[in-house]
């Protein structure tokens, strides 16, 4: 390999050129900065510059220009670009020797790349952390199913290792483009600011994105903007308007950023992502990620405050009981009406976090209370065909069905001016249409259903280990995967969603899918209950049907990293997208299949998807404005991962943690000690936004924790009134919304470290397995 940085020299005046060379391989990539920087002032006008003159520091090149603009301010920009062992890195700073008027600047930088083996855009892949995977095209209409276009810039504070990716699939070749420094402080962006679009900000939170280029075919451009520029985004409204923060100029004003540009071979897509993302760990993430408590004391609070939350009501119809967990933080539990099964708010894995809280504590109550959740269950919220309902009014006394999440509200009115109270206008007109097919369909998703019966097999088999048989709950299990191989898709996957007699849904196809990656992105689920019931029975039936299935997630969604279809309740029209969760239930069900059957393939396939993951997940802590309930508190990002209900990581959420176990587990026989790191990150960094006695959040109790965070805006300029969930929030608040989900997940991981390493302590994890990858014995 060789590579070469020259300045070029036109009219006395310099550019950029980087060529990257294989021999061997007969590979040339070409980086080509024509103006290296593009001044813009906040009334528009835009200046482009080259360098007036560069020499050898001798701490790498420096390259200067002196630039005015249309006020005749002036500026020196002192560029110094080093080449170093991982990359190339760019150091700059800027100085405002002469402010005639005051104004507000941004500084843009487009990285012209050009690899010889590519032909078109078609062959390049792209990653943009949280946002952009491969083209986000899974119903292959040619354009990226979020925002339409290719062009695609994300702030700062919504990009999880601050980077951007292209990997040409001929050359087996990346560029990654970094924000090298880590983003220091921001402010509140107001109201007069997001109807303004383009406004003075005082922050440090620029932006990366890319490109196809105007100039050639065989061209993509990576670009950064100081500060923040998002020429297309989801953060104002569903239009996609731009907008773009800029820097105030008044004289002797000085400020500066560090880019890195990593340039190097991968086998694939998830090798290039993985690289980078390898990177960054190096380079940012503290692994330690300090709480003020312990996770032995989040623990007792969490399952205190789930306990407290069981409710039965003896004259209803069947006597319903069980957790009701769905109410605002700043509330004690809330209405109490609604039992949720399936994704939000599982009755079943918070009775089996409740058994084992039993056990810890020796308190009777708390199994009594679970078993009295379980045996309403499956008495009464079973169909006759064993798939089981999703959610059940108590006050009404009926089944309700689909709204879940951030789009709850639909579940109770379907009058638009109340729902816009709750969501806002842009919501209740994208989805208005999709909720009214549904009322017509008695149905429940996929995900929602195994969820729902897989912590019913794991509640079964903790009391049979203590010696309570529950011969109906094993059979309700039974009947629901033998439904499952029944269903079973012939290319081995399930669909997103069925009526309650089984049936696929196909409409509208917006959500249910329109490709057969889309509608059989069901497939993502069913093996982590057929395997538990096979390890159980014994029945070959049920490990063919799981590992149908696992083969179709392999060669559907790992290969060129199009995962999709975790999220049900997504607030777009096209519901089924790429998405984190889509992520994780992939990897949980190639590693589940894999410790059954041995095949290394899916074991291959879950380090990919464990990886990919990696991604997704902050590890870096946003500045947020000190005056808002996230500054207050002192809320840390590192080991979040972005929910993608919300597209471009503007928001995190709760999902990631309950995947913790099988992290590890890859982690162990893969000898991965960076996935044990991510696990360990993930389970600590995810307690941040938890109220305890020493960190309220100014929640109603201890042991709340909200659904997500917002960490950035997202529609931001809708119309709203309330109540709003995540929609025209601003960043550093909470969604306002604690579900089941969210203790649920985390408990389960507690007691998996406890119950397997015997700790919560990650270096000591760490150390069990690096003495394993070094072949020593536990």
């Amino acid at each position: 390999m060789r590579r070469e940085f020259k300045f070029v020299g036109q009219q006395e005046k310099y550019s950029v050129l980087i060529r990257d060379e294989r021999e061997k391989e007969g590979l040339n990539m070409e980086i080509f900065l024509d103006f290296p920087v593009v001044l813009q002032n906040l009334e528009g006008a835009k200046r482009k510059f080259r360098y007036d003159c560069y020499h050898d520091s001798g701490n790498g090149y420096q390259a200067v220009i002196q630039a005015e603009d249309l006020h005749g301010n002036c500026y020196e920009i002192s560029d110094v670009w080093k080449q170093e062992a991982d990359f190339i890195r760019l150091d700059r700073n800027v100085n405002c020797i002469k402010c005639v008027k005051e104004t507000g600047i941004r500084l843009t930088t487009e990285f012209r790349c050009r690899d010889d083996k590519a032909n078109t855009l078609d062959d390049y892949q792209f990653i943009i952390p949280g946002a952009l995977y491969n083209k986000n095209d899974t119903d292959d209409d040619g354009v990226d199913d979020y925002l339409g276009t290719f062009s695609q810039d994300y702030k700062d504070d919504r990009n999880p290792s601050l980077s951007v990716m292209a990997f040409c699939r001929n050359s087996k070749r990346f560029i990654s483009l970094i924000r090298g420094d880590l983003p220091q402080k921001d402010e509140t962006i107001t109201r007069e600011q997001i109807r303004s679009r383009h406004f003075i900000h005082d922050t440090d939170i620029g932006s990366l994105g890319l490109a196809p280029s105007e100039y050639h075919a065989k061209e993509i451009i990576l670009r950064c903007d100081y500060p923040f520029y998002e020429r297309s985004s989801f953060c104002l409204n569903v239009d996609g308007s731009e907008w773009s923060a800029y820097k105030k100029i008044t004289n002797g004003v000085k400020f500066g950023m560090t880019y890195l540009l990593k340039i190097d071979k991968a086998a694939d897509l998830t090798e290039a992502s993985w690289k980078t993302t390898q990177l960054q760990m190096d380079r940012i993430l503290n692994p330690s990620v300090e709480l003020p408590f312990s996770l032995e004391e989040a623990r007792y609070y969490r399952r205190k405050m789930i306990h407290n939350s069981f409710r039965e009501f003896p004259d209803k119809k069947g006597n319903p009981a069980g957790y009701f967990v769905h109410f605002s933080p700043r509330q004690k539990y809330g209405a109490q009406n609604l039992l949720e099964y399936g994704f939000c708010g599982q009755q079943t894995l918070l009775s089996l976090d409740m058994l084992t809280a039993a056990k810890d504590n020796q308190d009777v109550t708390y199994r009594e209370r679970a078993l009295k959740t379980l045996d309403y269950f499956i008495k009464n919220c079973i169909d006759d065909s064993g798939l089981p309902n999703g959610i059940y009014n108590v006050d009404k006394e009926e089944y309700v069905y689909w709204w879940t999440g951030i789009l709850f509200p639909f579940q109770y009115s379907d009058d638009r001016k109340e729902l816009e109270g709750y969501l806002g206008n842009q919501i209740v007109s994208s989805l208005m249409p999709v909720a009214e097919e549904l009322r017509k369909v008695k149905g429940n998703y996929c995900r929602s259903m195994v969820d729902t019966m897989h912590y019913l097999m794991r509640c079964y088999l903790v009391e049979k280990a203590d010696g309570a048989e529950h011969p109906e709950w094993l059979a309700a299990v039974v009947k629901f995967c033998d439904k499952l191989v029944e269903i079973q898709n012939g290319n081995g996957s399930w669909n997103r969603g069925y009526t309650m007699d089984g049936i696929p849904l196909t409409n509208p196809p917006q959500w249910f899918g329109k490709t057969a990656a889309e509608q059989g992105s069901g497939a993502i689920f069913p093996a982590q209950i057929l395997v538990e019931l096979y390890r159980f029975t014994g029945e070959e039936k049920y490990l063919a049907s799981a590992r149908r299935g696992a083969e179709f997630v392999y060669e559907c969604y790992v290969k060129d990293v199009r995962y999709i279809g975790g999220l049900n309740d997504t607030t777009h029209c096209k519901s089924v997208k790429i998405d984190a969760v889509g992520v994780m239930f992939a990897m949980r069900t190639m590693l589940l299949v894999y410790e059954q059957t041995g095949d290394i393939k899916l074991l291959s396939g879950a380090r990919d998807a464990a990886r990919i993951l990696a991604s997704w997940t902050y590890l870096w802590d946003i500045p947020f404005d000190r005056h808002t309930l996230l500054g207050q508190h002192g809320f840390k990002t590192t080991g979040w991962a972005c929910c993608d209900v919300i597209p471009g990581g503007s928001y995190v959420d709760c999902e990631f943690v309950e995947f913790v176990p099988e992290l590890l587990r890859i982690a162990e026989y893969c000898r991965d000690t960076e996935l044990a790191k991510l696990a360990g990150i993930v389970t600590r960094g995810m307690h941040h936004g938890l109220s305890m006695p020493q960190n309220m959040y100014g929640y109603a109790m201890p042991g709340i924790q909200c659904e997500g965070y917002m960490t950035s805006l997202w529609l931001a300029d809708t119309e709203y009134k309330g109540f709003s969930g995540a929609a025209a929030k601003n960043k550093g608040d909470d969604n306002d919304t604690c579900n089941g989900l969210v203790n649920a997940q985390a408990l389960l991981n507690l007691d998996y470290l406890s119950q397997t390493y015997g700790t919560m302590d990650f270096e000591h994890i760490i150390e069990l397995i690096e003495k394993e990858r070094h072949g020593d014995k536990r």
